[in-house]
């Protein structure tokens, strides 16, 4: 065909609507994407939004949890004299106490100024630390027994928890006398009373 005999004017039409058609449906096909990615943005912004704020949900939940099972023995092990501030007038009522319904013979003590304990292990205290305050004992027993007896009742009776480095016992004399204000044995032993508190030094209130 003969390129001169093209009639163009009857072409041009088509050949504008044809690009009007390709840059409109350009256009449409980009928006389209932009669209869907900005969409798809969202979508992945949302849903972490979702999931963090159901992981919050799930650790208020699993707190809930630990609270409901662990504040009552953290309670009771403060009421204990475990945790917190360490309660050395109970101790030492607790030790008047048994000497008079023991009847020792003789009951003499002297406590220490308290004391950040380091046993001899590795601990992760997480924010607390153990606070120690040794008791020196000397005592007059009829017999043995008796430092059991008081044992047992400092175990019944005084607030807080304590460990015993050493007791040491004599012999007076080379008569066992019977009279019950009278020792027979002298025994000293050292007490260390325990306690858990806050390691910044600011005491633990309930």
């Amino acid at each position: 065909m003969d390129k001169a005999g093209i009639d163009w004017d009857i072409l041009r039409g088509s050949i504008i609507l044809f690009c009007i058609c390709l840059t409109v449906g350009g256009g449409l096909i980009g928006g389209a994407y932009y669209f869907n990615s900005k969409l798809s943005k969202e979508l992945k912004q949302n849903k972490s939004i979702f999931q963090s704020i159901s992981q919050r949900y799930l650790d208020v939940d699993q707190e809930e949890k630990l609270l409901h099972e662990y504040v009552p023995q953290f309670v009771a092990l403060y009421d204990k004299g475990v945790i917190g501030p360490e309660k050395r007038l109970n101790w030492i009522e607790a030790l008047r106490q048994s000497g008079e319904d023991i009847k020792l013979p003789g009951l003499r003590y002297s406590l220490d100024s308290q004391e950040v304990y380091t046993p001899e292990y590795e601990i992760n205290y997480n924010g607390f630390a153990l606070y120690s305050s040794t008791m020196e004992l000397n005592l007059g027993l009829l017999h043995e027994g008796d430092l059991f007896e008081l044992l047992k009742y400092i175990d019944r009776h005084a607030a807080g928890s304590y460990t015993i480095s050493e007791c040491t016992f004599r012999m007076n004399g080379n008569e066992i006398k019977m009279n019950k204000e009278q020792a027979n044995i002298s025994a000293d032993c050292l007490l260390h009373w325990i306690t858990i508190d806050l390691a910044s030094g600011a005491r633990i209130e309930i």
